[in-house]
């Protein structure tokens, strides 16, 4: 079985809602930063689990996942938690009511759309484990976590009730089986239905802004209307605003897929 199929069935299992709801009553479901890990042909992922101090099982969650940049890259399971919106779950836990999904990829030279099954079993896991709303599932990152916001944002638009992209960039340059190297129109194109907000420092030295508005513009051209938050005089660690943005949360938390695959959809 090719890892397309692969990443193919692992997409419908979370998207149709094969994964069963936790049951209703006393939660038996640890809350905070739960450690785990995976494992598939030889190749493991750390990742982090956070579930909200206030979970109930009795009703569905929205869920994010939020994929970090180059620098947090490794082995270790935790170094992802020091950046962008894990830090805003520990100092502001009480604007953030989502369970969120945090995985750390292992090397700084791949990029996410690489570890494209890992994610989607690593969100049908966490469907297993919590009760989660399908039609509020939530995609964003920083950096390099943006830019993968950008790609499995468009491969899995089925998924999506919002996608967040931090300064990222559109297509990648490399020959790395996975990557994608298709135009930014391409990349508009699939995921132009979905609601967006981007945010970029219009100082950054790092991924230029210019990324983030040529992404923009493509989604314009497309018939799309993000939202586009740029800060001027502000570097590439523009992610402690972004995050930090206190309409962020509740704009989230207000989008709803319209349709999602009927499936055992809950």
């Amino acid at each position: 079985m090719t890892m397309k199929v692969l990443v193919a069935l692992a997409a419908m299992a979370l998207a149709g809602g094969l994964a069963e709801a936790a049951a209703s009553g006393e939660s038996k479901t640890p809350t905070g930063f739960l450690f785990r890990s995976i494992t598939h042909e030889g190749r493991e992922l750390k990742y982090v689990v956070y579930v909200p101090r206030a979970y109930e099982p009795s009703w569905a969650w929205p869920l994010i996942l939020f994929l970090h940049g180059s620098g947090e890259s490794g082995t270790d399971g935790s170094r992802q938690l020091t950046q962008g919106l894990p830090r805003e779950l520990v100092f502001n836990p009480d604007l953030w009511p989502f369970i969120v999904v945090i995985p750390q990829k292992p090397s700084q030279d791949a990029e996410w759309e690489q570890y494209e099954l890992e994610l989607m079993t690593m969100l049908a896991q966490a469907r297993r484990e919590c009760n989660v709303d399908p039609a509020r599932l939530v995609l964003t990152g920083l950096s390099q976590g943006g830019h993968g916001a950008w790609v499995l944002g468009a491969r899995h638009s089925e998924l999506w009730a919002a996608v967040v992209p931090v300064c990222g960039y559109g297509p990648a340059h490399g020959t790395q089986p996975g990557i994608f190297t298709g135009t930014r129109a391409e990349l508009a194109d699939g995921i132009k239905a979905i609601p967006i907000w981007v945010f970029h420092g219009e100082a950054d030295d790092v991924v230029p802004v210019a990324e983030t508005r040529a992404m923009v513009e493509a989604l314009k051209a497309g018939g799309s209307k993000p939202r586009a938050t740029f800060y001027p005089g502000v570097g590439h660690g523009c992610w402690e605003r972004a995050y930090g943005e206190k309409e962020l949360p509740g704009w989230l938390l207000a989008q709803r897929k319209r349709s999602i695959p009927s499936s055992g959809a809950r």
